[in-house]
């Protein structure tokens, strides 16, 4: 008998606690929360914040104004040329800087690619002249950012200063036979 009244006294209160909130019935009630939203059903889409496979996020260094990976850690930087390093394959780094670079042309392939003429998205016109080659390593990759804009033609003020700019005589001649480099 006594284990029929514990019984009893168990589902009593199991039942109390398991009652679902009525929505408006009761006055002051608060309606049901709604279901968290979710995806369609095999519609594919990731979350805006989510990181395609492959994708590269931005870093906060910067190479003649091209936003570096977070991935990518810059070994030497000089004048004209920098040089880094990245664990990542070299199809990535490609998509990373073909959406932040204009113009020239790229070629890519398993071991390598290679974008020449190329500027800097968002650079004004006439920006640095650049060359990014990407190689394969046993690590991941190696990234050289090269400036190769030309330097600006001497401005000279007449024609026989042309010529002699170049080693030239105003004729044609050399005008210094001993140095013929």
């Amino acid at each position: 008998m006594r284990a029929l009244a514990v019984a009893a006294v168990a589902v009593a209160l199991l039942g109390g606690g398991c009652r679902r909130p009525r929505g408006g019935d009761e006055p002051g009630a608060a309606p049901p929360p709604a279901a968290p939203p979710t995806l369609a059903q095999g519609s594919g889409d990731a979350p805006a914040d989510h990181l395609a496979p492959g994708e590269l996020v931005e870093g906060s260094g910067q190479v003649f104004g091209i936003t570096l990976p977070r991935v990518l850690v810059v070994k030497a930087r000089f004048v004209d040329v920098a040089y880094a390093d990245a664990a990542a394959s070299v199809h990535s780094l490609a998509q990373y800087f073909r959406a932040r670079v204009t113009d020239g042309t790229m070629r890519e392939g398993p071991v390598a690619a290679t974008f020449e003429h190329v500027h800097a998205r968002g650079q004004a016109s006439g920006g640095a002249d650049l060359l990014v080659r990407i190689a394969a390593t046993a690590n991941g990759a190696t990234v050289e950012i090269r400036d190769t804009t030309p330097p600006p033609a001497a401005v000279l003020p007449d024609e026989p200063s042309r010529w002699r700019n170049v080693g030239l005589t105003p004729e044609g001649r050399l005008a210094d036979p001993a140095h013929l480099d």
